[in-house]
């Protein structure tokens, strides 16, 4: 069976057929990820709306939240354009010369990734805690957790830290589970590997990431939990900031 033949792409592939204005849709899938879905709309809305379309219909019919950027839109002419009756041309006329055209500026590059700020372990006898910082979209959160104080407790801690700030920055209820934390040697290099559970509409499924120990261990840790957890999360919904002001007999106060 083909990567294109398997039920998950059947079933994606029906689900997104339902929405309005797609004239065609193929789906990549490798296993239980979606690679690629690219569509083919006579719509006249925008590439951007019809790609919302899809991450709401794939997670509201196959319980999936997907990443925009594997979506790719192909917008068709609408039946009956090409035999329009062209009216006839009209008269030559002098007119000033034409202006070039002013440049377009690109749109600025969105940062979707996670990104690590900080990391410290707290050791208190036979008890550590691990506290991770992170930020994404320009919110700070931090994440921590606490056990025993031996090494593999130490770096599944870290790990585990790391999962809870991210699940801080999410609107979507999701549970993630640190399963395994490993150091292996590959290509001469010693690589941190981290493998964690995420249930997320009654589904579950298993991520896992890496990152090379150019660093210290703590901070190859978080990044090899980043790893597993980034692409993912780039397409569930975040926690907008919440600010509070008081009246003017009190001051204000802001999360």
């Amino acid at each position: 069976m083909s990567m294109m033949e398997t039920p998950l792409a059947v079933r994606a592939e029906t689900a997104i057929r339902r929405l309005r204005d797609v004239e065609g849709v193929s789906v990549r899938v490798d296993g239980a990820d979606l690679l690629e879905i690219h569509v083919v709309s006579s719509s006249d809305r925008s590439p951007k709306q019809i790609v919302r379309d899809v991450q709401a219909v794939l997670r509201t019919d196959l319980g999936m939240s997907i990443d925009h950027r594997i979506v790719s839109v192909a917008l068709a002419r609408a039946p009956g354009a090409a035999s329009a009756v062209a009216a006839p041309p009209a008269p030559a006329r002098a007119s000033a010369p034409a202006r070039a055209p002013e440049p377009i500026p690109p749109e600025p590059v969105r940062d979707d990734r996670i990104r690590y700020e900080n990391a410290n372990l707290i050791v208190n006898g036979q008890k550590t805690q691990a506290q991770v910082e992170l930020r994404w979209k320009g919110l700070p959160r931090i994440g921590n957790a606490s056990g025993w104080s031996s090494r593999d407790d130490a770096h599944r801690l870290v790990a585990q830290a790391t999962a809870l700030a991210v699940q801080e920055f999410l609107s979507d209820p999701i549970a993630l589970n640190v399963r395994d934390v490993s150091f292996v040697e590959t290509g001469g290099h010693r690589v941190a590997v981290v493998v964690i559970t995420l249930l997320a509409h009654r589904h579950e499924k298993v991520l896992c990431g890496s990152c090379s120990l150019e660093r210290d261990s703590t901070q190859a840790v978080v990044l090899a939990t980043l790893s597993a957890l980034n692409r993912l999360v780039a397409g569930l919904r975040v926690k907008e900031p919440t600010e509070y002001v008081l009246r003017a007999e009190t001051q204000a106060l802001e999360y």
